[in-house]
């Protein structure tokens, strides 16, 4: 039988009160289907995906709960070039932009594959312009520049001219994609598929905690208290280099502030843990708002295409985290907020039902990309 029912507020009400770990679980999925499911997504070769399976809703591609990237695998009479790197092969695809759009019209979608590998490398085949014979291999493709501009990816469409766009474009990564809108999804790739485990010392869970330990356990870049929390404190390497576990390159950093360090692109974040990391903020009276500044430092990473945008627009500074209470007096935190005018974003469809009778305006991060695009 399958549960249509929404257990996310009582979840997320249930957090708020503490550590939380139910003690119960829900199989909604058979683990060794799963199992495939993620090994295929997590491969160069992708899974071929139909329109129908894919979710479009947060304004990214998503599909069974999974981010994901799309590509063409065939190549055509290109692929020799594309394979030797003589020629830029075709871009890959993070967002629902204008191409996708334009596809869907033209019913040519079914021939993309899902994947979230982090690699950058890509399988595609073709037929060798000459012999005529089918050949394949792997080649890195690059970015659909649609879909940064979609998305203001780090702000490429607002806030820089085509010089910033060509660094946006050419150092994009994968993995830092991916980490930057973890919150969004239910799933994503395990930290051993974007990360090589084996670089850290044998020893680094002893080095870590020490670490943390000898800061009393609070984030060494916004303050917060975590002893109560201890799992949200990371230990990070300044200077990036795993076995470098010297004292002063090591930092004691909350793991929303770890992931908005530069090049860490192996880090998940979920939504639940952003949850609890903004209570507590709130709780300790670490939610300064002086400036926009402030706001990009606080914010989920998933929203930052859209502080850019509405900077950019001279449209008034939002509150991050701010709690709304819903018809039943629970407390549903949006992620952006301007109470003057009662309007607000959230993650999910769900908060938005759930807070339809509050007399605010509310809408999804994806709906709040669309309407950033004018659409």
């Amino acid at each position: 039988m399958k549960l249509t029912v929404d257990f996310s507020a009582l979840e997320q009400s249930a957090r708020r009160m503490g550590d939380f770990v139910p003690d119960f679980s829900l199989e909604l999925n058979n683990p060794a289907e799963e199992l495939v499911l993620d090994d295929e997504l997590s491969s160069t070769a992708g899974l071929e995906v139909s329109i129908d399976d894919l979710d479009f809703n947060q304004g990214l591609l998503s599909y069974r709960g999974r981010q994901v990237l799309l590509f063409i695998p065939d190549h055509g009479s290109q692929v020799e070039q594309v394979l030797c790197g003589q020629t830029d092969g075709r871009r890959f695809h993070i967002a629902d932009c204008r191409t996708l759009e334009k596809m869907r019209a033209q019913n040519r979608f079914e021939r993309y594959k899902a994947t979230y590998n982090v690699s950058g490398e890509f399988e595609i085949y073709g037929t060798a312009a000459y012999s005529n014979e089918s050949i394949g291999g792997h080649a890195q493709l690059h970015v659909c520049k649609n879909c940064l501009s979609y998305i203001n990816y780090k702000g490429y469409k607002t806030d820089f001219v085509q010089v910033g766009r060509n660094s946006i474009f050419n150092d994009f990564d994968i993995g830092e994609f991916l980490s930057t809108y973890s919150t969004l999804f239910r799933n994503m790739p395990k930290r051993e598929a974007l990360v090589d485990m084996g670089g850290y010392s044998e020893n680094w869970d002893s080095i870590s905690r020490d670490l943390r330990a000898s800061k009393n356990w609070c984030c060494e870049q916004c303050g917060l208290d975590l002893k109560n929390n201890p799992g949200l404190l990371h230990a990070h390497h300044i200077n990036g280099v795993k076995r470098d576990n010297r004292r002063e390159n090591l930092k004691a950093l909350c793991i929303d502030c770890h992931r908005k360090q530069p090049k860490h692109d192996y880090m998940r974040v979920t939504s639940t843990q952003m949850l609890r990391i903004h209570a507590l903020r709130k709780e300790q009276n670490r939610l300064p708002n002086n400036n926009w500044d402030d706001v990009f430092k606080l914010a989920d990473t998933s929203v930052n295409g859209l502080l850019h945008h509405y900077r950019k627009k001279q449209i008034k500074r939002p509150e991050v985290g701010y709690e709304l209470l819903d018809s039943q007096g629970c407390i549903v935190e949006l992620e952006l907020a301007w109470p003057s005018s009662r309007r607000g974003i959230v993650q999910d469809d769900a908060n938005v039902r759930q807070l339809s009778d509050t007399g605010w305006s509310i809408i999804t991060v994806g709906e709040a990309i669309r309407k950033m695009n004018g659409s």
